[in-house]
């Protein structure tokens, strides 16, 4: 592809949008901002993609970043660039950007001539080797039979138009507009680990109710095998949101039962759980503390999984303790829960990890929101990873996500930190979407 340098002035005053050129690149995009005849371009640099080391002898080059954050390769030298941040490069200069956030670069340049363009690097992955090992697990995924136990629910979303305030209380009048149904809870996790296609069966307990029965229907919707006990002494878990329509939550209405299973019952779930898991390639057990996660249980889990990952997503307030999570692959807290688990809210998150790490005797990945997450064994952090969510629209669920992901990862026989990665990856998409959500291999894959 060939511009054309031209004295004096463009043949044209005003080009619309849908002329702008653009060509897809394996950092991203490149797009020609004006025409061909001036050489400004927008280089739209993904995270964790780099363009080739390269060097031009005729074109000189400005470049001007305008959102995101790189590392700039040039003549030996490594130069971060922040919004703001510019850069003259000379000819005869080598030079690459690697794009350490999703960035958008701004191109002033003489003429060019892509013959102009010598590589000694190709462009692609900043870390190819991590990219298709990674990508790798990902694409396994589909292969694995994973089993999950714990607390399901539906997760309900009312959206409505505030047009004033009640006169009957200083509250707003929310006129509904929508309503919809999501998994929840353990079944939420089933459903991201769906959504990459595994193989899933559910283990859990209901209501004798209507909501029960929309729960069974998702399920079976989205081919998730499910094993769901009605006890009417409980209803389903409903988790009712109210929102406005630019989605603003206003209220929260939850609907449960919280007391412990009957032992009859407990019986009944131990009895398909014995079973179920002779097909599995790994176990998580999402707890949200409703009554459904009781020691028996997770001794019956731990004592017929010796060969294959256990992932437990715990809550303070169950009826586990650290002592009975000891023989767990790995805890998937967060900060609250952790500090509930210690029962310390005074100590670093470094303490808290390692505390938990020694009394589980396993692995713990403790997710710190827009401080990422930390990985610890052995009572020592192995590994930090920085948020990389962009912006945060809606939490819901992504604990689930987390263990979901790392539950399939370690699954697939992946190291723990590729697992780690994997789930924070996972967790920055799902939290820009709005409300509990999955997403699919690709997302993953085109943002890894």
């Amino acid at each position: 592809m060939k511009g054309h340098h031209i004295d004096g002035i463009s043949s044209r005053s005003h080009f619309v949008a849908s002329e702008v050129t653009r060509v897809p690149k394996e950092w991203g995009e490149e797009q020609w901002i004006v025409n061909k005849e001036y050489c400004g371009k927008k280089l739209i640099l993904k995270k964790n993609r780099r363009c080739s080391m390269h060097s031009h002898k005729k074109k000189d080059e400005v470049f001007y970043l305008q959102s995101g954050k790189v590392l700039l390769e040039m003549s030996g030298k490594k130069y971060t660039l922040l919004p703001g941040d510019f850069v003259h490069v000379k000819p005869n200069a080598p030079h690459r950007f690697t794009g350490l956030q999703d960035s958008e670069i701004i191109e002033f340049s003489t003429t060019h001539d892509e013959e102009d363009s010598y590589r000694t690097e190709f462009s692609g992955h900043s870390d190819p080797k991590r990219f298709e090992r990674q990508s790798a697990i990902i694409h396994s995924f589909k292969n694995l039979s994973v089993l999950v136990l714990g607390d399901v629910m539906v997760d309900r979303y009312i959206s409505g138009r505030i047009d004033r305030i009640s006169p009957e209380a200083p509250v707003p009048v929310i006129h509904a507009v929508s309503e919809r149904d999501v998994l929840g809870g353990a079944a939420n996790s089933a459903a991201n680990m769906r959504a990459f296609g595994a193989r899933v069966t559910l283990l859990g307990v209901v209501g004798n109710d209507g909501d029960g029965k929309r729960l069974k229907d998702m399920l079976k919707k989205q081919k998730i095998v499910a094993s769901l006990l009605e006890d009417a002494s409980r209803p389903t878990i409903v988790k009712e949101r109210i929102t406005s329509l630019g989605g603003q939550q206003i209220a929260r209405i939850d609907r449960e039962a919280v007391h412990s299973l009957s032992s009859s019952l407990e019986k009944r779930l131990i009895a398909i759980l014995e079973k179920e898991i002779k097909k599995a390639d790994a176990v998580l057990i999402s707890d949200y503390a409703k009554g459904l996660i009781t020691p028996t249980l997770l001794r019956t889990v731990l004592k017929h999984a010796k060969k294959i990952p256990v992932v437990l997503d715990p809550k303070p307030h169950g009826h586990l303790t650290l002592a009975e999570m000891k023989g767990c692959t790995l805890i998937t807290p967060n900060m609250h829960e952790a500090y509930g688990l210690v029962r310390d809210h005074h100590a670093s998150s470094d303490v808290i990890g390692s505390k938990l790490s020694k009394a589980t005797g396993g692995a713990v990945l403790l997710t710190r929101g827009a401080e990422g997450l930390d990985v610890f064994t052995h009572g020592k952090k192995i590994l930090h990873l920085d948020s990389c969510a962009p912006q945060v629209v809606d939490v819901s669920g992504a604990g689930d996500t987390v263990a979901a992901i790392a539950t399939m990862a370690l699954g697939g026989k992946s190291s723990l930190e590729d697992s780690a990665e994997l789930a924070n990856t996972a967790a920055s998409i799902v939290v820009q979407k709005r409300g509990t959500a999955t997403l699919t291999a690709k997302e993953l894959l085109d943002v890894l």
